[in-house]
């Protein structure tokens, strides 16, 4: 295959690489974020994430540029967490983090709920968003966690949300499977547990919404 068609083939399937290196985040996270060599290696999955997130929502300059500023405030605020564990930077990088992945999921949405053809890369994209929605209010209830300390209980005990603990949480709320062993202790965090909640629902029958708009129903003849 030459060379310029294996990067066109590639361009067009960029949400499956940004689905294949969320996945990727996601396993590494629990094994990893240990120790100091480990996080530095989140930070380059993070990194690709990020990357692979810009390159699956550009589609103008500005957009392009946008991303690029949050991503870039992200990695700069991992890295100085890294370098001087300052729990402020923390906080700016899961703000900027935030942002980032806001921006991103909305672009991606855009793209998977658009009214054209259905492709495979657009099938990775949905489940992306969905895997993104949940990494964004991980960060969110992590910024909650700073500004209202004891925001989370494990077994009744406040205790500090580090990132797989977060993640793992804002997966069992987005999918509603209420495992309890880490709640919401403050009314601020509990509130974010709920929109997380109605956003899950609302994606999942707007998903569906769309794909019965793509197969419509055929009516057969008695």
């Amino acid at each position: 295959m030459p060379t310029g068609t294996r990067v066109t083939r590639m361009l067009e399937q960029r949400c499956l690489m940004l689905f294949l290196v969320l996945l990727a985040l996601l396993v590494a996270v629990p094994f990893l974020s240990g120790t100091p060599n480990g996080r530095l290696i989140i930070i380059l999955f993070n990194a690709m994430v990020l990357l692979t997130a810009i390159a699956a929502v550009g589609r103008s300059r500005l957009e392009l540029f946008v991303a690029a500023l949050l991503a870039s405030g992200t990695i700069v605020f991992q890295l100085l967490v890294l370098h001087t564990r300052e729990v402020g930077y923390l906080a700016l990088d899961k703000a900027f983090g935030a942002g980032f992945y806001a921006f991103a999921l909305a672009h991606v949405l855009q793209y998977v709920l658009r009214k054209d053809k259905l492709t495979p890369d657009k099938l990775y994209g949905a489940v992306a968003a969905y895997m993104m929605i949940a990494l964004l209010w991980a960060l969110l209830y992590g910024v909650v966690d700073y500004f209202y300390p004891g925001s989370y209980a494990f077994g009744g005990t406040p205790k500090t949300l580090d990132l797989g603990d977060a993640i793992y949480f804002s997966f069992a709320v987005l999918t509603t499977a209420g495992f309890g062993d880490i709640t919401p202790a403050l009314v601020q965090a509990r509130f974010l547990a709920i929109l997380e909640q109605v956003t899950g629902v609302m994606y999942v029958a707007i998903l569906i919404a769309r794909l019965t708009g793509v197969y419509p129903i055929v009516e057969t003849k008695p």
